[in-house]
């Protein structure tokens, strides 16, 4: 629910709505993020014990991630999303419909952090919210490595979506990325986002790997 909540809420101008609903007889959050090929892209999350309210609340505060359901909108240090009941899901959106890898993503690999951090952050230049970033396994070359990357429509005209990437060996503890473009090191995993002069970007964890991305080794 961290990472539900991350991606809904932080560094948002306006924080995404989220859909509640059942899905293969378990509760579950759900968000659209994108569209390719003229579908949605939807992640979900199981609720656990977050089942029954109108608002999902979250806040930072210093290293601090919470994340609530709530009913009503009261508290100003937090950021609320609203949530969606659906009585019934669409059956072309569930995973007996899912598009297959070759309907995907173009994977392209990158270099490092910086290169990253570069892609997921050029909408701040238009002060728009920069691009989530999401980790997840995938075998390459024989090994478990750990993929870091954005999906990205360079135009809203664009019939292409490609997701950048880096490969890391280890899984960062932290779930954001502080980025400078004023400094010359790397970009570096922190836990606040309230420290000035750095762009952050919010890092999702995902149960499996993407399945619209197909990493080549």
């Amino acid at each position: 629910m961290k990472d539900f909540g991350r991606l809904v809420c932080a560094l948002e101008r306006a924080p995404l709505p989220a859909f509640s609903l059942i899905l293969n007889k378990e509760h579950v959050f759900a968000v659209q993020t994108d569209f390719i090929n003229s579908r949605p892209v939807i992640y979900i999350v199981k609720s656990g014990q977050f089942k029954n309210g109108q608002y999902l609340a979250y806040r930072v505060t210093g290293c601090t991630e919470e994340v609530a359901v709530v009913d009503s909108v009261g508290n100003p240090t937090f950021v609320y999303s609203p949530i969606i009941h659906i009585d019934k899901f669409p059956p072309r959106l569930t995973k007996a419909a899912r598009v297959n890898k070759k309907s995907g993503y173009i994977a392209i690999g990158l270099k490092d952090l910086s290169s990253l951090a570069k892609v997921a952050a050029y909408k701040t230049i238009y002060d728009e919210p920069p691009l989530p970033l999401f980790l997840f396994k995938e075998n390459t070359n024989n090994r478990k490595n750990f993929v870091i990357g954005a999906a990205v429509s360079l135009s809203e005209s664009d019939t292409m979506s490609y997701f950048y990437y880096v490969l890391v060996d280890d899984e960062p503890r932290d779930r954001f990325l502080r980025f400078s473009s004023q400094r010359v090191e790397q970009p570096s995993f922190s836990s606040r986002v309230d420290e000035h002069g750095n762009i952050y970007l919010k890092l999702i964890k995902l149960v499996d790997n993407h399945p619209l991305v197909e990493i080549h080794g």
